[in-house]
């Protein structure tokens, strides 16, 4: 009973707070808003505070959810990602008058669903953990309810969320029917085993392929990625940046986990899947990219050509990829909320800031902020010294220990193409003329969030030994034993 409860404690106390959280608003006006997103941020702080103190919990509820150290390391980014979204929100959400207690709460509970994917050992409760963050996001992204945009892209999201969400259910339905149980390590030495018959590997490739596909909707991997670019432009910019970042994350957690713990027997068969997967998906992101004039949908495609990067990860399978993939994940939450950032601090109800046309000439009227812009496109261009080299570094390496030469050799290539609509915004910033009407002050709270996500970009940059120990520790004792 003591170890369930200290497994579980980090969902109790999340879970709580955001209940909590409902309840607060409801007697909250409007001038006391901020501190409504005070409280979500101090919850947030908690519940990653109780995760570290109860780290190391077996697994419980037969073997369905433990608080081990992969659990561990993704319930602190989830939640980092999350405080940082949050305030970005502060003065977004008055601004484009989303005045709604829900927001902060739907917030929370899609963090809540990231923590309970990344603890899931069973693939029931990783479906209930990936089905709590995506149905908080779906009314996320549309919250804005007076903007058809908002109300596209929430509904285009719904849709296509809940066939894949079905595909999945069906795949590990399919999964169970051939092993006899959801527990990811059951399901590895029920398929490690000779004892079924041929007709049941072929429903196991089939199960495989729907689990991929439900999984690959999640993390906008190609051809599963249309809905990401409309959804991100359509979307409030500080939700945005939360699906960009934390939702990547978490379905990232639940694919290593499935992929490299229920499913490695099949490994042989699932390789050249994931190799095409990586290649194609990175090089569709860069290469829509480039003709993209808003920001917002660079930053989309952006997305999914670094889906593509970390599948290079996953296609390497071992333990050295594994502990890349996380610090991957890591590094790029830092530069990807902090581009969001920069254009939630510039934008006003009046004006908005979404174009790459928007920002010249930024260097003149906000050079901190065109400063932290450029080195974000920098980072995600994975030029040295920065947080977004050292993981593209690192990613690379292990895949060329695994034996995957070409796949490298196309990521290479890749980041190379990236490097001509990244650069197009740092020169847009720098070289281009500012516009006769002044860009307004920024956001303070915004700012303080581009603050933070840039020091964390060039901390993982100058000085990666400490996350990349933390992901070491948290891949390869838990993962691989």
């Amino acid at each position: 009973m003591t170890q369930a409860l200290n497994s579980s404690l980090p969902l109790i106390v999340a879970c709580s707070w955001a209940l909590m959280l409902i309840v607060v608003e409801m007697f909250s006006s409007d001038r006391r808003f901020v501190g409504v997103a005070w409280t979500t941020v101090l919850g947030l702080a908690v519940t990653a505070a109780v995760s570290l103190h109860y780290s190391g919990s077996p697994a419980v509820y037969g073997n369905a959810l433990a608080l081990d150290g992969y659990a561990v390391y993704f319930n602190l980014l989830a939640c980092a990602l999350g405080a940082g979204a949050v305030l970005l929100s502060v003065e977004y959400l008055g601004d484009a008058a989303i005045v709604r207690g829900e927001y902060y709460s739907l917030m929370f509970f899609a963090v809540i669903g990231v923590a309970i994917m990344a603890a899931a050992t069973d693939l029931i409760v990783m479906f209930i953990g990936l089905e709590t963050m995506s149905m908080a996001v779906y009314v996320l992204a549309g919250i804005r309810k007076s903007d058809l945009r908002s109300n596209e892209a929430a509904l285009k999201y719904f849709l296509l969320g809940a066939l894949a969400s079905a595909l999945l259910l069906y795949g590990v339905a399919l999964i169970y029917t051939v092993t006899g149980s959801t527990v990811l390590a059951n399901v590895a030495a029920a398929l490690s085993s000779t004892h079924y018959a041929a007709a049941d590997h072929v429903v196991l490739l089939m199960a495989t392929g729907l689990v991929l596909i439900g999984f690959g909707f999640k993390i906008a991997a190609v051809p599963f990625h249309l809905w990401a670019p409309d959804v991100y432009e359509g979307a409030p910019t500080s939700v945005t940046a939360f699906m960009a970042t934390a939702v990547k994350a978490g379905g990232f957690a639940a694919l290593l986990r499935t992929m490299l713990v229920a499913l490695a027997p099949l490994r042989a068969e699932l390789l050249p899947v994931l190799w095409g997967a990586a290649a194609v998906t990175m090089t569709v992101g860069n290469v829509v990219a480039l003709r993209q004039n808003s920001l917002k949908r660079m930053l989309a495609y952006s997305s999914i050509a670094h889906t593509g990067y970390v599948l290079v990860g996953v296609t390497a399978g071992t333990a050295e990829a594994g502990s890349s993939v996380l610090f991957y994940l890591a590094a790029y939450g830092a530069m990807n909320i902090g581009a969001f950032g920069v254009m939630v601090a510039l934008t006003r109800r009046d004006r908005g800031c979404e174009n790459i046309s928007d920002f010249s000439g930024l260097a003149q009227t906000h050079p901190a902020l065109a400063v932290a812009l450029a080195l974000f496109m920098l980072s995600l261009t994975g030029i040295p010294p920065l947080g977004g080299f050292v993981g593209k570094l690192y990613v690379f390496s292990a895949a060329l220990h695994a034996g995957l030469v070409w796949l490298v050799v196309i990521a290479a290539l890749n980041s190379v193409i990236s490097v001509a609509y990244y650069f197009g915004v740092v020169r847009t910033i720098y070289f281009d003329n500012a516009p006769a009407e002044a860009l307004p002050p920024a956001r303070p709270y915004a700012a303080v969030v581009v603050a933070i996500a840039a020091v964390a970009t060039v901390l993982l940059g100058v000085a990666p030994s400490p996350v990349l120990g933390a992901a070491k520790r948290a891949f390869s004792l838990v993962l691989l034993g």
